[in-house]
């Protein structure tokens, strides 16, 4: 209820706005009203994300990628900011190359959230001058959206702690959490975009979000970023579906996830197959021949009792109220639409159910991320879209390197090579953020310094499968982010 009438008010402001006429209005008035309709745009879709949040519900999401024009979108992102600037005594510019596209198919509501907190960070920090927008092609056609400010820069504290949750460090002058960069990078990551962090020459600093073509060229599907989808490696789904053509579709989207996949064709055969076996994941049609979807779950909870709860995602092509309501009283944890437009979708709604019910998976196959994505995404915004590409193919390359000594050393028994490539594989493995695989490297080191063949025996095939999994995701990383095939 209180959802609903924050939405009326919301509306009554945006209705408002577009029936008066603002042309007859003074430069200054007309730029402070453009600058609350871009305000209130931006609280109508903060509204809808936060409702989804609260109640479970998946967002409208559209069939085809929203197209929208460039130019305007950036006029309306100008005049809502240049009022904040001037209220400050700032000067605030819109540079924009000539050979822009004209549409874009970014969802326009992450690209102005993303642009807000890049450019109000500029607007705190600087105490004089003009902060500055400017939009420009890249290599490879990429769209590059850069803010730049007059203020101090980033300290070597701030650098350290990029992306991170309230990151902002202690002794900073500035109010304020540093929650802006992570919710950047998080909605960058969204739209499949990068973003690139410096201390600009001369002094400020510059924030850079590079889209590549798949990324803002209308209509054209890409890859979401690894870190934006779920890691299903060593989960075992069971998939209740009686359409054939949903069934590959399905299969093929989970075992691009990692998972293993168990096919049943209708409901009596999906209530057997749990009565036999717990699976870490369920994704269940609610129309099925001899059993509804619906009766399915219900089963599946009452064998359950008040032990682990199997996480269920529920599959249908009926989402009114009604329908939604019954599928979760029966007990599903979350619910996607049919039809299925994309492997983005399928994954934020498998990850929305794993986070309110994580799957269990294989107890022989360690749960920690191959990488820490902020980890990753901190060195490579740090290097920048050209020098980011060339320091994840060396990381690549450096990890194939130590995996290769490592199995060398397994083979001919060679302590010598397994401390040199443990060694290197230590500082690598803290790089990326992660912390068992730089633990076990260093307990595997310290073995072979001692001689110690029982321990090495234990460990070391540990090591080698973490090293082989972390390399997989590194090029599946590379995939996403350049669109590309990594050098061997």
């Amino acid at each position: 209820m209180l959802g609903h009438d924050m939405r009326a008010a919301i509306a009554d402001v945006l209705g408002g706005l577009a029936l008066a006429d603002l042309s007859r209005l003074d430069p200054e008035s007309r730029l402070q009203l453009q600058r609350v309709q871009s305000a209130a745009e931006q609280l109508a879709r903060l509204t809808d994300e936060t409702l989804a949040l609260v109640t479970g519900d998946d967002l409208p999401r559209a069939n085809t990628p929203v197209q929208t024009s460039l130019g305007p979108f950036l006029d309306r992102i100008a005049a809502r900011w240049r009022a904040h600037a001037e209220e400050r005594g700032l000067g605030f510019a819109l540079d924009c190359d000539e050979d822009l596209p004209g549409e874009i198919g970014t969802d326009p509501a992450a690209l102005e959230r993303i642009l807000s907190n890049m450019i109000g960070n500029a607007v705190k920090y600087s105490p004089a001058g003009t902060v500055r927008l400017r939009v420009h092609r890249g290599a490879q056609e990429a769209l590059c959206l850069r803010v730049r400010d007059t203020g101090p820069g980033f300290s070597d504290a701030a650098m350290a702690r990029l992306f991170d949750y309230a990151g902002r460090p202690e002794d900073s002058s500035q109010p304020g959490t540093g929650l802006g960069l992570h919710i950047v990078r998080d909605l960058a990551q969204r739209i499949r975009g990068q973003l690139q962090v410096a201390n600009a020459r001369g002094g400020g600093a510059e924030v850079s979000l590079i889209l590549p073509r798949a990324a803002w060229a209308p209509g054209v599907e890409a890859p979401a970023a690894l870190s934006a989808l779920p890691d299903l490696s060593g989960c075992t789904v069971l998939v209740a579906e009686d359409n054939p053509t949903n069934q590959l579709l399905v299969r093929q989207m989970l075992e691009t996830l990692g998972a293993r996949v168990a096919l049943v064709e209708d409901g009596e055969a999906a209530a057997d197959a749990l009565a036999a076996q717990r699976f870490d994941l369920v994704l269940v049609d609610i129309e099925m021949p001899r059993l509804s979807g619906i009766d399915v779950v219900r089963r599946l909870r009452a064998a359950e009792g008040d032990g682990p709860a199997t996480p269920v995602l529920a599959v249908t092509a009926f989402v009114l109220s009604a329908n939604r309501d019954q599928i979760y009283a029966a007990g599903a944890d979350g619910i996607l639409a049919k039809p299925i437009m994309s492997l983005d979708a399928f994954g934020e709604a498998i990850a929305r159910v794993l986070s309110k019910r994580p799957a269990p998976c294989d107890p022989t196959t360690d749960s920690a991320a191959p990488f820490d994505p902020v980890h990753l995404d901190r060195l490579l915004a740090l290097a920048g879209p050209e020098d980011g590409r060339e320091l994840l193919t060396r990381m690549r390359e450096d990890f194939g390197a130590v995996r290769d000594g490592l199995a060398e050393g397994r083979a001919r028994g060679d302590s010598a090579l397994l401390r040199a490539r443990t060694h290197v594989l230590i500082p690598l493995a803290g790089a990326v953020g992660n912390t068992a695989l730089q633990a076990e490297a260093e307990a595997l080191n310290a073995a072979a310094r001692s001689g110690d063949r029982a321990v090495i025996g234990r460990l070391l095939p540990c090591v080698l499968e973490r090293v082989d999994v972390l390399g997989a995701a590194l090029g599946r990383e590379f995939r996403a982010r350049y669109c590309e095939e990594p050098a061997r």
